[in-house]
């Protein structure tokens, strides 16, 4: 049975009530109705009955029939002689009230409230070691550390507790694991200090390559850095990170190109840079002069003139006319020649490259091709179904070295005839060419750029470019970065 006291409730009575039951009417203006007060049948209460000059206090049971509510009583005290109960008229009112006992009765259950005074508006948190209610840490209004780095030395906080930095004047909330600050104004992206490079070569030994990147925010806000891949399910390296620092170890097995986006966040903005990152088990790559290759998004997006250099040497390309096909021979991206006037603008100095590697395709009724060329006695690369003449014609040789070329594992010494190239290749498929020890001396060199006659259409994927003379063996390396079902194959 519940006793409930301290609502405010007053209620007239119905009829003559006499010294019985009481039968409630309506509440006097400015209280609530028994109802209101979330009075049920059964409930009891203490309650003080007036009529004029006469009092009745007493523990009332509340009745309920019909929606009406009543109450039987139990005189406590009366201005009766003997403490009577009153015979009380309609025009008595009744209301509940409080008595000393009920105060008493009630102390016990501020027991488990610590002593400690809280400051204004400082919430009580239960501290279980105690059994006790007690101030909330901050033990009052907020506080303050000298800077952020301090903020790591605070202990004890609750989510959403407040702490002024002094040295940046600013207001940091804790969210349960870590710090954040509070800030009003427009918020200005975080600045890269020390950026990724826009494109990066993995060893094929499988060495770690680490990048450090450091972006700062205006404001002053701590960066925190991410990073994604594309594709997201790359398989040339696994990448881990500490803070601004990254780790990407390379495979020793799955080749391929992949973007990294390092990316920067102050926890309202985020800024990003990328870097495409390249893994090939190519040889000699100390060596190599310039790679470009079309089925590379890293070099070639697919429009555009730029074909970027994925060597890291920055020798980016021009091309001209010609049109990209995203599924050439064997469904791989090429840059496909449709014009007679289709060329590439090559390095100004190739002097120092002794070894090209062309992967390229003739379709079936082609019969000519001349890829390097400065003039029209200096070329490099002669491919003629009907001619027995040189393959190198004109220009310098390497100083000790020799020329020789290398179609699809078909090694022929001092370049071999152009008839005989061409014998060596497979129409409609992607072959690997290679010239070796011959020294382009011109200043300037395009590929393809000849005549109509010795330029017929023709299908270009890559072209590699090393310092060094590359073997038969390490020809076979460059052959095997690409898929079988695209290319020639391979004789040697």
């Amino acid at each position: 049975m519940t006793v409930k006291f301290g609502n405010r409730v007053k209620h007239t009575l119905v009829g003559i009530a006499g010294t019985g039951n009481l039968t409630f009417g309506t509440a006097v203006a400015g209280y609530q109705t028994f109802n209101d007060a979330s009075y049920v049948a059964g409930d009891v209460c203490h309650y003080t009955i007036e009529n004029g000059t006469q009092f009745e206090i007493g523990t009332g049971t509340i009745t309920v029939a019909g929606g009406v509510f009543g109450m039987s009583r139990v005189v406590i005290e009366s201005s009766e002689t003997n403490n009577a109960a009153l015979s009380v008229p309609a025009s008595a009112t009744c209301f509940v009230t409080v008595l000393a006992q009920d105060i008493v009765q009630n102390l016990p259950n501020l027991l488990d409230v610590d002593t400690t005074v809280p400051n204004a508006n400082q919430v009580l948190a239960y501290d279980s070691n105690i059994a006790k209610w007690k101030p909330a840490n901050p033990a009052g209004g907020m506080s303050s550390v000298a800077n952020q780095t301090a903020l790591a030395a605070v202990t004890g906080m609750s989510t959403k507790d407040f702490i002024w930095v002094e040295d940046s004047k600013s207001l940091y909330i804790y969210d349960g694991t870590e710090w954040d600050r509070v800030y009003t104004d427009t918020n200005a992206v975080p600045e890269w200090t020390t950026a990724p490079p826009t494109s990066e070569l993995l060893a094929k030994d499988g060495t770690a390559t680490t990048q450090t990147v450091v972006a700062a925010d205006p404001e002053g806000f701590p960066i925190e850095y991410s990073y994604d891949t594309n594709p997201s399910n790359q398989t040339q390296a696994t990448i881990s990170q500490s803070n601004g620092t990254f780790t990407i170890t390379p495979s020793t097995s799955n080749a391929g190109d992949f973007v990294l986006r390092y990316k920067a966040s102050d926890g309202l903005h985020s800024t990003a840079r990328s870097t495409a990152y390249s893994l090939s088990f190519l040889p000699q790559t100390d060596a190599l002069f310039g790679r470009w290759d079309m089925g590379e998004s890293a070099s070639y997006v697919g429009s555009g003139t730029t074909w970027n250099d994925l060597s890291g040497n920055g020798r980016n390309l021009t091309i001209e006319n010609g049109s990209y096909n995203s599924s050439g021979f064997g469904g791989t991206p090429v840059w496909e020649w449709t014009s007679a006037d289709a060329r590439i603008d090559l390095p100004d100095d190739l002097s120092s490259v002794k070894t090209y590697v062309f992967i390229l395709g003739l379709p079936t009724g082609s019969t000519r091709l001349i890829t390097l060329t400065s003039d029209s006695s200096t070329y490099l690369g002669y491919i003629n179904s009907g001619s027995g003449g040189g393959s190198m014609a004109g220009g310098a040789t390497h100083a000790g070295e020799t020329r020789s070329s290398n179609m699809n594992g078909n090694a022929m010494s001092g370049g071999g005839a152009a008839n005989a190239n061409y014998g060596y290749m497979e129409a409609n498929k992607l072959n690997i060419y290679a010239l070796r020890g011959y020294k382009m001396t011109a200043s300037t060199t395009k590929y393809a750029d000849y005549s109509a006659y010795y330029a017929q259409a023709h299908q270009l994927r890559a072209i590699f470019m090393w310092t060094t003379t590359l073997t038969d063996a390490e020809i076979k390396e460059v052959y095997d970065t690409y898929p079988s079902g695209s290319m020639a194959t391979w004789d040697g």
